[in-house]
């Protein structure tokens, strides 16, 4: 998926991650039509923009601090029996994390475990997990996950390539079965079966267990080539169905269900770093749209090793996984998907034989998106609850043991995003739910029926948490436009509530940030303001750009407009972050406007959002329009430019799609089918139809064109196609290549030096005041 933002996820590091029916847009031709009559220019005195004294220094403590997420709790996970709670904590401008564990009795934290104590030297990342935490946008070093025993006793983490259990009453820690000093491949995404006495781990290509006391490990799989794996979730799954995991434990912890990948017919990618010659190219199976994906399927093994029963279903019919969970009490159970997305099948798998038995369906005229939290399994009794958007909306249902439906969960003013935890016991669903498309909160949901009774739901706030499996204790986050992030640990009951320590440094200055909603779609938009904003006084517009789907950005959250902020104040502008349709938290049909239409919509959108702002706001200079993204942002801000030039004035855009021909199978044919099936829509959505073009007279708008040599979820091919395109129409552009950079920056230098190029473009294509041709 191209860089998206989650609930779980609520502190970012870059800004990059409808009414009516949709359906499918009729054959047009690829071109956007400008209007006939350019805006006109603004008679108020233009700001003067003077960069703020201090925009460097803030600028790198962004970068340093990954935008002030280092030094926060992350993983937060309270303990079976709810009296603590553990996380993963990094210092302020470091990025590796130690293990903390806090007291909910006394609310006092301590470090239980640290790099240090079981490595020296520098942390070693392999290639392969290195793809497994960009998959997983993992920005941290150190441990970077860990994973408590159901009884709470035990805690795996991993570090380099081993993989070590840390006992919490003794503070002992060993490593699981130790390797030599060779080259023997790393232990890759380590589990503990349930009962705690085993870890599983992928080694290469195979599967692996190990008891947990120092038994020597088994290999379960065998067979595997550079084209066949077992026991990692393949490039689609955890890319665009948020599935990192490729093996699971059965709730004995006897028995492991493993995928096993086959990408022998897909097509090679290749990424060789031309600033190091001397190191060899890494290859990569990528699947692009109307061409072969993985071939997955699941078998069941034992963890004493032997015959692997294989899952038995149609893989053709339902070639992607989308969520596999083995709860206590009840039936494995594997979500699977069509490659259209159109239709969906919950299974049940009988674990001796690999038989499988539907519980339920889901399909929808359009696409089917997927809750990769679902389905929750409640009890024997209750059976499991269930998300869909089948009536416009999400909504919970829960559904009895053979998959029926027994009733809807909630309202539907409370607007379902993403399940917590669920208690039989109390009888109650634990979610983040929203009124508000900018606001959230945390409900639960009677299993019997009635009102969704709210647990922290403060107006103006957003919040995310996570529940332990005793469902005593709550970890989370708390968000506002006027305070900096409040983690917590409280009691469901309500009984006590404590602070998880945060060493995080913040933005050394207020943002100046307003949610409004604008023109007749009701549009969400965040407007900041530079900080020596004057009134009387007009100001550049720059529009902060995702605008692709899955992902909404305006929300009531002060540390997610930092970089805005410090954009608005280094270029003297008015930053907008616009959530137009083709964009979640507004219901089914607002999403999926964007379907066959991935470019139109979300431009026509967004500038019907500005217009309507500047006519309210005078301060606007609709007359000097900028724009801005990451990932789908790049590619809107490049299509801005290029399809508008008579609204948008200047683009920068980094990590551009150009041609959706070139980005995956599974995210781009959700959207726009096959290239074969529509052939107009990819011509339509293609940045190079506009690019090869020449422009009309007084309509080249400078491109500011940024793009990582390494980037293997958007390759820096497209960007150079796109830059080939633009040289044979003799267009404008600016490229910033950044040698060995991913999707996803991490080095705070790169980031630093991205930025403040784009603060200067945009300074010097949006300061002078004039008609548009």
């Amino acid at each position: 998926m191209l860089q998206r933002t989650t609930y779980r996820a609520l502190v970012t590091f870059l800004a990059l991650g409808c009414g009516g029916e949709a359906s499918r847009a009729p054959a047009r031709p690829p071109v956007f039509a400008p209007p006939a009559v350019a805006n006109a220019p603004r008679e108020r005195p233009p700001a003067p923009v003077v960069p703020t004294g201090d925009a460097g220094e803030r600028l790198r403590s962004y970068a340093e601090t990954r935008a002030f997420h280092l030094g926060t709790p992350q993983g937060m996970t309270p303990t079976p029996d709810g009296q603590a709670v553990l996380f993963l904590r990094s210092g302020a401008r470091s990025p590796k994390q130690s293990l903390f564990e806090m007291d909910m009795a006394t609310g006092l934290s301590r470090e239980i475990l640290s790099p240090s104590r079981v490595a020296e030297g520098e942390e070693q990342v392999s290639p392969a997990e290195r793809a497994r935490r960009e998959r997983m946008r993992v920005r941290t070093t150190g441990f970077t996950s860990f994973e408590l025993s159901l009884d709470g006793a035990s805690v795996l983490t991993s570090l380099s390539g081993k993989v070590y259990l840390l006992r919490r009453a003794s503070g002992e820690t060993h490593e699981i079965a130790p390797r030599g000093a060779g080259a023997d491949p790393d232990k890759i995404d380590p589990h503990l079966s349930p009962d705690g006495k085993r870890v599983a781990y992928v080694r290469g290509r195979e599967l692996y267990v190990a008891g947990a006391g120092g038994e020597p490990e088994v290999q379960l799989t065998r067979g595997g080539t550079d084209a066949i794996s077992r026991g990692a979730a393949e490039f689609i799954a955890q890319e665009e169905l948020d599935r990192s995991r490729g093996f699971w434990f059965s709730p004995n912890g006897s028995r492991v269900v493993y995928e096993e990948a086959d990408t022998s017919g897909v097509e090679r990618f290749t990424i060789a770093d031309p600033a190091h010659p001397e190191s060899a190219a890494l290859v990569s199976a990528y699947p692009r749209p109307g061409k072969a994906n993985a071939k997955v399927r699941f078998g069941i093994v034992s963890v004493k090793g032997g015959a692997t029963t294989w899952v038995h279903y149609d893989h053709d019919a339902f070639p992607y996984v989308a969520t596999v969970t083995w709860p206590s009490g009840g039936p494995l159970m594997m979500y699977v998907l069509d490659r259209e997305q159109k239709n969906g099948v919950l299974f049940a798998v009988d674990a001796t034989t690999g038989a499988t038995k539907t519980l339920l369906a889901e399909h929808d005229d359009l696409w089917l998106n997927v809750d990769p939290n679902m389905p929750a399994w409640v009890s024997e009794q209750k059976g499991f609850l269930w998300s869909t958007e089948r009536a416009g909306g999400w909504r919970v249902e829960l559904h009895d043991p053979a998959g029926a439906l027994v009733r809807e969960l909630g309202t539907a003013d409370v607007a379902y995003r993403e399940i917590v935890g669920v208690d039989p016991v109390a009888g109650e669903a634990y979610v983040v739910a929203s009124t508000d498309p900018a606001e959230s909160g945390i409900y639960a949901l009677p299993l019997d029926g009635g009102k969704p009774r709210p647990l922290l739901a403060r107006p103006g706030a957003n919040y995310a948490a996570t529940m332990g499996s005793g469902h005593a204790v709550f970890a989370g986050v708390e968000t506002t436009l006027t305070t900096t992030p409040r983690f917590f640990a409280r009691n469901v009951t309500g009984g006590g509530e404590h602070a998880l320590p945060s060493v995080a440094e913040h933005a050394m200055a207020p943002q100046k940030v307003e949610l409004v909603t604008t023109d007749p779609d009701r549009t969400r938009v965040a407007v900041i303001r530079p900080r020596s904003f004057q009134e009387g006084r007009t100001y550049p517009v720059i529009d902060a750009a995702y605008a692709g789907p899955h992902v909404a950005l305006v929300a009531a959250n002060a540390e997610r407009y930092v970089l805005d902020q410090w954009m608005a104040d280094e270029t003297g502008s008015i930053v907008v972050v616009i959530d137009a349709r083709g964009t979640p938290h507004r219901g089914r049909d607002w999403e999926r406007s964007i379907y066959h239409r991935l470019g139109e919509v979300p431009l026509s959108g967004h500038i019907r959002a500005i217009q309507s702002l500047a006519g309210r706001f005078p301060e606007m200079d609709s007359t000097r329009v900028g724009v801005f993204g990451w990932s789908f942002g790049g590619y809107f801000s490049a299509l801005a430019v290029l399809a508008r030039p008579d609204f948008y004035r200047a683009a920068v855009a980094a990590a551009p799609p150009a041609d959706w021909r070139d980005y995956d199978t599974c995210y781009t044919e959700r959207y726009l089918g096959t290239p074969e099936s529509d052939p107009e829509g990819y011509a339509a959505a293609s940045l190079l139809t506009y690019a090869e073009k020449e422009p009309a007279p007084g309509m080249a708008r400078p491109l500011l064109i940024v793009h990582g040599t390494a980037d293997d979820n958007v390759y820096f091919f497209n960007s150079l196609k796109l830059i080939d395109a633009l040289e044979r129409a003799r267009r404008p552009f600016e490229l910033f290549p950044v040698s060995g950079m991913t999707h996803i920056p991490r080095d705070p230098l790169r980031v630093d030096e991205v930025w403040t190029r784009a603060a200067g473009f945009f300074r010097r294509e949006l300061s002078v005041v004039e008609a548009l041709p």
